[in-house]
């Protein structure tokens, strides 16, 4: 059994304009900056130690685990590319707005769960399987102790949903995340993190 803590990144300058960011690659607001080392900080008041840390070689991500790093005194953060964003086809780089008039049916089966993927992009079930494929990696190549993965609000959506947690707890905001034990194949959902104690803290995407 490995435990997991699994962040979500700090807000970028497509969350702050509400574009679909996907696979790209958008840099962190000084808010985002600021949420990161509040929550390093967090972490290392709570005397919380890591043998590891992941992230997704998105940049958004990357820079967020590099400042929790700095605030934990290590260890240094790998890249994993299988820890990306869903990626988001013909909608990425579009705003809600974008979405609903280029593609009114699909965005309507999209909130239905009727649609498996946006148009071009990647279905859960991709998502999932290469997430999963890099944790299972993580826990044979880390050394004992708990992992932090820093990553994106689909992935940490999507473990969730597959650990049970119920829809009303899905939203993430951004440095929001959750805790997971992970034993082999299986997932099971600890505590949600709680809120950020210090400045920095924005509104969900």
């Amino acid at each position: 059994m490995r435990r997991i803590l699994v962040i979500r990144h700090g807000e970028s300058e497509w969350n702050r304009e509400g574009r679909w960011q996907g696979w790209t690659d958008i840099a962190l607001t000084e808010t985002g900056e600021a949420q990161a080392r509040a929550r390093g900080a967090d972490l290392k008041a709570a005397g919380h130690r890591f043998a590891a840390i992941s992230t997704s070689d998105l940049v958004r991500a990357a820079r967020t685990a590099e400042l929790i790093a700095d605030a934990l005194g290590g260890p240094t953060p790998r890249p994993e590319r299988g820890l990306r964003e869903r990626f988001g086809g013909e909608w990425q780089g579009r705003n809600r707005e974008e979405i609903i008039a280029g593609w009114p049916r699909e965005r309507e089966a999209w909130q239905r769960g009727e649609l498996p993927a946006p148009p071009g992009g990647e279905s859960a079930t991709e998502l999932l399987g290469r997430v999963q494929a890099t944790l299972t990696t993580l826990d044979a190549t880390a050394p004992p102790g708990p992992i932090l993965v820093v990553t994106h609000h689909g992935v940490v959506r999507q473990l969730s949903t597959r650990a049970g947690v119920p829809l009303t707890e899905l939203l993430i905001a951004n440095l929001g995340g959750r805790w997971f034990d992970l034993d082999g194949p299986a997932i099971h959902a600890g505590d949600p993190l709680p809120p950020l104690t210090a400045a920095g803290v924005t509104d969900l995407e």
